[in-house]
């Protein structure tokens, strides 16, 4: 089958986090012999002049500005954090719903399928393709909280409404969302797409096989004491700043911290008012990356809601951190508890709290039997998401008959 992708992000080269998981979603599909047409915003940077091509899978750059370089809409930390940053980047909203409604109308007629990553304004546009098609809707944080903040609660219900009876099937990452955008709708809309809305994580790649002993990593990497890895954007969401007060508590303790984001310096300087022993080693890829699992002792996600409502969907750095054994530590918000269960795969912490974080940290470096099950444990949850076990069911959603 040939299916249309339409997204607001997409990676701009194999060493871009950004959109990472729709690269996955859509290299599974191809995997089982579909043919993928993508439709992506056009970054700023003049060195992704060429979108990145992969096997069954068509990249298309959508310009949006006719100065490429104002292009600063999507990308980076994210819409959300962009816009919180630098408000003149919201200019770009419109011009780029405007571009890809065009190249989405010219490019529908060849494909039979299509799949939505980011609802507003993905989905919208696709319910208003012509002909008839199965459409896929995959929705994240960012549209269900976007939604839950438009100014009326009409509005609110209307593009909810739209965007769920003009697509087959709804697929939310965590089930904390589905209840949050069913919510927003008419209780006899809801009776109706409920039975079509569907909870699924977005899925990971197994670990990368090695033959390099754990103990010869850690000395390469310089690693000599219980080691805490956290792999994410530094955004405020994250709340990392509460990950790194835990460690000023631990001296035999170091926190490793892999990814990039606008937050990065702030986080250095409070690491170091806190003198908490901590690395910053900026976004890691590929090989890079796959180490850094492999040698960190443990994993930590301590994200938070922020004061305007904003949450975690179901992160995915928590199910690659399980494919490589390592127990979880992570906030209680969002559709985090989905994935860790204290006591099978990890700690579920109460959000802003460094002091549990600290004493679960503690109970991991006491008890090496404690470790070894929560790791056991761990690989068993990740092996449930790889994205080959996963792409049936998206064939599923998309091609099979609705009950």
């Amino acid at each position: 089958m040939s299916i249309g992708l339409l997204t607001t992000s997409f990676p701009r080269a194999e060493d871009d986090a950004a959109g990472h998981f729709v690269l996955g979603f859509a290299r599974a599909l191809a995997a089982r012999g579909h043919r993928l047409e993508v439709l992506a915003p056009e970054p700023h940077e003049a060195r992704y002049e060429a979108p990145p091509q992969h096997d069954g899978i068509a990249v298309h750059w959508v310009p949006y500005w006719s100065r490429r370089g104002l292009q600063r809409t999507f990308y980076g930390a994210g819409v959300l954090d962009n816009v919180r940053r630098d408000p003149l980047s919201a200019l770009g909203l419109a011009p780029f719903v405007a571009s890809l409604a065009r190249e989405a109308y010219r490019r529908a007629p060849g494909w039979d399928a299509v799949i939505t990553h980011w609802a507003l304004p993905c989905a919208l546009i696709a319910g208003e393709l012509p002909g008839t098609r199965p459409h896929l809707a995959v929705l994240h944080s960012a549209d269900v909280f976007v939604l839950e903040r438009l100014p009326t609660a009409r509005l609110r219900r209307l593009l909810a409404t739209r965007i769920g009876t003009r697509a087959r099937a709804l697929l939310f990452s965590s089930r904390e969302l589905r209840r949050r955008y069913l919510a927003l709708l008419d209780p006899l809309v809801r009776a109706e797409l409920s039975a079509r809305a569907h909870v699924c994580p977005m899925g990971i790649e197994p670990a990368l096989p090695t033959s390099e002993p754990k103990a010869a990593l850690r000395t390469r990497l310089a690693l000599d004491k219980f080691t805490l890895l956290c792999l994410s954007r530094l955004i405020p969401l994250k709340g990392i700043v509460h990950a790194i007060d835990a460690v000023s508590a631990l001296p035999d303790v170091e926190l490793v911290i892999a990814g990039y984001g606008p937050e990065r310096e702030a986080l250095e300087a409070h690491a170091k008012r806190r003198a908490a022993r901590v690395r910053f080693v900026g976004a890691v890829y590929g090989r890079d990356k796959s180490d850094w699992l492999r040698a960190a002792d443990a994993f930590v996600l301590p994200s938070i809601k922020l004061a305007n409502g904003r949450t975690e969907g179901m992160p995915t750095t928590i199910l690659e951190a399980m494919e490589y054994g390592l127990p979880v530590i992570a906030s209680d918000v969002g559709g985090v508890s989905d994935a860790v269960r204290t006591g099978d795969n990890g700690f579920l912490v109460p959000a802003a709290s460094s002091a549990e974080i600290e004493l679960a940290v503690r109970a991991l470096m006491a008890d090496s039997d404690l470790r070894e099950r929560l790791s056991a444990g761990a690989r068993e949850t990740a092996e449930l998401y790889h994205w080959d076990a996963l792409a049936p069911r998206f064939e599923e959603l998309l091609f099979a008959d609705l009950a």
